[in-house]
């Protein structure tokens, strides 16, 4: 396996993180934020080739009951364009809930989260838990 790159998308920012060489830890790399950081497209891209990233995971925020609302259906075209400007696999993944997980994680440090430092744990989760999946996949039962 490879780098893989997750995102936790949002209208304002884009929290990212990015997988070990070995694509078995996810480790939060930062944010990207709209109007303030250029083009997300041009970010991903120069990441995964600096990378050598070899797919990417996006969040898919459902509702409580594991229903699409409008930011879902959002996340899906971004996705799509994602995938056709960076040439790489671009998969989405169940993202309820990983932005409260990462406010309390950072919580445990001991100090309020800095902005944007929530959306870059949260796509940090996201990857987490899509390599652990693909490895139980892969590896197969003990």
């Amino acid at each position: 396996m490879s780098v893989v790159i997750g995102l936790d998308y949002g209208l304002r920012r884009i929290g990212i993180a990015v997988s070990d060489p070995d694509g078995r830890v996810a480790f939060a790399f930062g944010t990207h934020v709209e109007g303030r950081d250029g083009s997300v497209f041009e970010r991903l891209r120069a990441l995964a080739r600096e990378r050598d990233a070899v797919r990417v995971v996006v969040g898919l925020p459902l509702t409580a009951d594991g229903r699409e609302a409008a930011m879902a259906e959002r996340a899906r075209r971004f996705a799509g364009r994602l995938q056709a400007a960076l040439a790489l696999p671009v998969s989405l993944l169940d993202e309820r809930y990983s932005s409260r997980e990462a406010a309390q994680w950072i919580g445990l440090r001991g100090r309020p989260a800095r902005r944007g430092e929530i959306d870059a744990v949260a796509a940090q989760i996201i990857l987490q838990i899509d390599l652990d999946r693909r490895r139980r996949v892969d590896e197969g039962p003990p």
